[in-house]
């Protein structure tokens, strides 16, 4: 693209939310589109291939590779964030779990100042969303939707020993954590179409790509919303030392994501006016919420190693076993190049009076390598638990006033005490699971903590000090009305005309799930209030 251009609607971000919006708003054929995403197009295969997400969750070219700022209290450590830098976004590098949430979640949203986005104003827009290969003719399903979501043709062997355990420990077997039930444990469905990752990207841009009114940008970094008299009118452009500048007639629709939909408001003067000023941002509309309310789901894994070669893993004896896989994968789009790696996994409740799930659980039937690669060197297991519902709250800041300078990240991680002990609850939980007897045959020493790490005091200090998150960061702008929202349940920023935020950083709260699907959902329900005008 040469030289400035306007359209209608301008969209920054094309990730989960982006690549939804673009399509859904070029529906319309009066109106122009333009898609903007600062990383490449989705064309590296290892993009499309589910098993290769090992490859993408450190990649130095699709992956922004985020570090939290130091967590006080986790002894100084900082913890990995990724977020994907690609068209598709992190749909494009995620692990493909289709989980939506508690219904009581979207219910929370409504009753803390969002009407419209309860359980019963949500669910058509999942549904709208949804091709479902096995619940399709569900009521809580859909059939026709653009996102493909099925299970994966032939989960690890170590999965039925997996459940098998969380039964004896009287757990429910489930088939469909989308139900009406989410507790139990079974496989996951993902987001897949024969055998390939199906992101947004390939679920709605790609069968958008041909329409004249839709405009695509790709490697095109956004740095500021371009206002006047409190009202957009575009956003400009980093194009090495130059700017250039793409005109909104209508709206600009931050789909950036929870990191970068704060970052850019406040490099737009739009955020807390004395940290602003402070940074040395010219402030333009004082909204103190921006940035604010952090929230990810923070998790602790226990790991075992293993003498059987079941379970995932590279080594000399599976050296035969992977060639063959790679030409069925080749042939057939199946077998273990098709598996997502974290296939399966449960919900709990670790006191029995609560009123939902407060623990996922997440098996990986492999062994996990350096730096938290999906799979390494060797044979084993790894289940995490994972915190559903922090009472934690961080924050996003600007560095300075270079709208390039990568923000500060600070989740503020376990400062709310009754994080660390619901988590060392669950915690505890999954290590019983994996004592079970069902997995004396394939069970190893335990890798992570060690049997050192046994009372509440020795794990919880463990689990403090090595917890990480399984990438679900959330909340920077919050949806409600009063001090501490950002945006109105419309999704527009409040006190600016022609400017949504449409995306995770949305969320009030957590929901108790994996967010893609959610993010999927607000992007459907976004495009049909902007239609509404």
């Amino acid at each position: 693209m040469s030289g400035d251009r306007t359209f209608d609607y301008v969209i920054v971000g094309g990730g989960s939310a982006g690549c939804v919006l673009a399509a859904r708003l070029s529906e319309d054929a009066d109106k122009t589109v333009c898609l903007i995403e600062a990383g490449p197009r989705d064309r590296n295969p290892f993009v499309h291939i589910p098993a290769t997400i090992f490859t993408l969750m450190r990649h130095k070219k699709l992956n922004w590779r985020f570090m939290t700022a130091p967590q006080e209290k986790m002894g100084g450590a900082e913890v990995y964030i990724p977020r994907g830098k690609v068209l598709g976004g992190s749909s494009s590098i995620n692990g493909m779990v289709y989980i939506r949430g508690h219904r009581t979640d979207y219910d929370d949203w409504a009753a803390m100042g969002s009407p419209g986005w309860d359980w019963d104003g949500v669910l058509p827009y999942f549904k709208k969303a949804e091709r479902n290969e096995q619940f399709g003719d569900d009521p809580l399903h859909g059939d026709s939707g653009p996102l493909n979501v099925t299970f994966i043709d032939r989960p690890s062997a170590l999965h039925d020993t997996f459940v098998a355990a969380a039964e004896q420990l009287q757990h429910r077997r489930t088939d469909n954590f989308n139900g009406v039930e989410q507790d139990g444990f079974g496989i996951h469905q993902v987001t897949q179409k024969g055998g390939r990752r199906w992101s947004t990207a390939v679920a709605y841009l790609n069968p958008a790509r041909s329409r004249p009114n839709l405009h695509i940008v790709t490697e095109g970094r956004v740095t500021r919303v371009l206002l006047e008299n409190n009202r957009t009118t575009g956003v400009e452009i980093a194009d090495g030392a130059a700017r250039r500048v793409i005109g909104a007639r209508s709206e600009v629709i931050l789909a950036a994501g929870t990191i970068a939909s704060p970052h850019l408001l406040m490099h737009s003067g739009i955020g807390d006016g004395a940290a602003l000023s402070a940074q040395g941002v010219t402030v333009n509309h004082d909204l103190p919420a921006v940035g604010k309310n952090l929230q990810d789901h923070v998790a602790a894994r226990v790991e075992y190693d293993s003498p059987s070669t079941v379970p995932y893993g590279i080594s000399l004896r599976t050296l035969p076993r992977h060639a063959v896989q790679a030409v069925e994968y080749l042939l057939f789009r199946r077998g273990f190049w098709s598996s997502n790696l974290v296939e399966g996994g449960g919900f709990i409740r670790t006191l029995p009076d609560l009123p939902r799930p407060d623990i996922q659980v997440v098996f990986v039937p492999g062994k996990r390598g350096q730096n938290g690669r999906l799979i390494g060197w060797g044979h084993g297991f790894s289940t995490s638990a994972v915190l559903l519902r922090p009472e934690s709250r961080g924050e996003i800041r600007i560095a300075s006033a270079d709208p390039l300078a990568a923000p500060v990240i600070d989740p503020q991680f376990f400062t709310d005490d009754r994080d660390l002990a619901a988590l060392v609850l669950g915690y505890r939980e999954i290590r019983r699971l994996m004592n079970s007897p069902v997995f004396e045959k394939f069970r190893g020493p335990e890798l992570m903590p060690g049997r050192d790490f046994d009372t509440d005091e020795a794990l919880s200090s463990w689990v403090r000090n090595t917890a990480g998150t399984i990438f679900h960061p959330v909340g920077t702008c919050r949806m409600g009305n009063g001090a501490d929202a950002v945006v109105d349940p419309h999704l527009r920023v409040h006190g600016i005309e022609g400017l949504r935020v449409a995306d995770a950083s949305i969320m009030p709260t957590l929901i108790g799930g994996n967010t893609n699907a959610p993010v999927i959902m607000i992007a459907e329900k976004a495009a049909d209030m902007i239609k509404a005008g």
